[in-house]
């Protein structure tokens, strides 16, 4: 990779989450009140970062952590990983604000579908664009993110999978791994858990690369190569879509087990906002678009 420089790689081989890279967990109450995130679901063991979507108590907790308050303007992340299986669940992999602060989210892998045959690339610009690719996001892959001034392109074990040119972030950016839980009431996104369900759902991610962008000065490092897999069949479906989900982020915590802060809490995206006029919402605009997903998709969200 000639335009990039390794800022870190972590192969989680020492143990325990790595603070000096690894900067905040999530802990704290999620917007759509199905789950909250908490510290202890994420934790290093036998060279792999699980975390973790759990069962507990009646409710579900899971994992989250990121860069934050670290970021860059433009660069690589590569990772492998895998999202186990599990209704009502979700992995995201994305890059986040610097400032904690919600705008330009892009999310680079979305598994909001709980078989994982597929996934959402989307980059939350005006309008928001989301591309669904086929691969199966419960095997081993190895996914790539090249960020540079007004492009974002998507490769999954070395096939380039997907590219946006549309409104690109060039504000800093941190790196993120969260896992979700829907609620029933998420019915785009397919609904929350129910008995097929595992009491635990996890995102297991082998080692993550993440470069600055150095136009013609990259160090040309390559990660370690990936187990045998096959070539994922690509069905990229470009549409704008309005995403009701709040971001809640903590602040830096000190260790691994902490008190829960009180969340930062983003902005919430009016969903219907792109259907309103005059103040009423349009539903038979919005029936239309929900079907055309669903025709596109075979998924049901706004």
């Amino acid at each position: 990779m000639a335009d990039f420089s390794t800022v870190f790689f972590d192969d989680f081989n020492g143990g325990s989450v790595d603070r000096g890279t690894w900067r905040t967990l999530y802990s704290g109450e999620y917007g759509n009140g199905a789950f909250a995130w908490t510290p202890g679901q994420v934790s290093v063991h036998s060279g792999i970062l699980d975390v973790s979507i759990e069962r507990q108590g009646g409710g579900w907790v899971a994992g989250g952590l990121s860069t934050i308050p670290e970021g860059q303007t433009y660069g690589s992340y590569e990772f492998r990983a895998r999202i186990e299986e599990g209704q009502g669940t979700a992995g995201v992999i994305l890059l986040w604000p610097s400032n904690n602060t919600w705008s330009d989210e892009v999310d680079i892998v979305e598994t909001h579908r709980g078989d994982r045959q597929g996934f959402a690339f989307t980059n939350h610009g005006t309008p928001w664009e989301t591309q669904y690719i086929n691969t199966d996001v419960a095997d081993w892959h190895t996914y790539r993110l090249d960020w540079t001034p007004g492009n974002l392109t998507l490769y999954v074990d070395g096939q380039q999978v997907g590219r946006m040119t549309n409104d690109v972030p060039d504000q800093p950016m941190s790196f993120g791994i969260q896992g979700h839980v829907l609620s029933d009431s998420e019915w785009w996104y397919g609904g929350g858990p129910n008995g097929s369900t595992p009491g635990e759902v996890n995102i297991e991610v082998d080692w993550v690369r993440v470069s600055a962008y150095t136009p013609g000065q990259g160090d040309g490092a390559t990660p370690p190569a990936p187990a045998p897999v096959a070539a994922p069949v690509v069905e990229a479906v470009v549409d704008t879509v309005v995403d009701p989900v709040v971001e809640i982020v903590d602040s830096v915590l000190p260790d691994l087990v902490a008190s829960p802060a009180a969340p930062v809490v983003a902005d919430l995206d009016d969903p219907w906002a792109a259907f309103r006029v005059n103040g009423q919402v349009d539903w038979a605009a919005a029936a239309a678009h929900v079907t055309s997903n669903y025709e596109a998709t075979g998924q049901w969200f706004i």
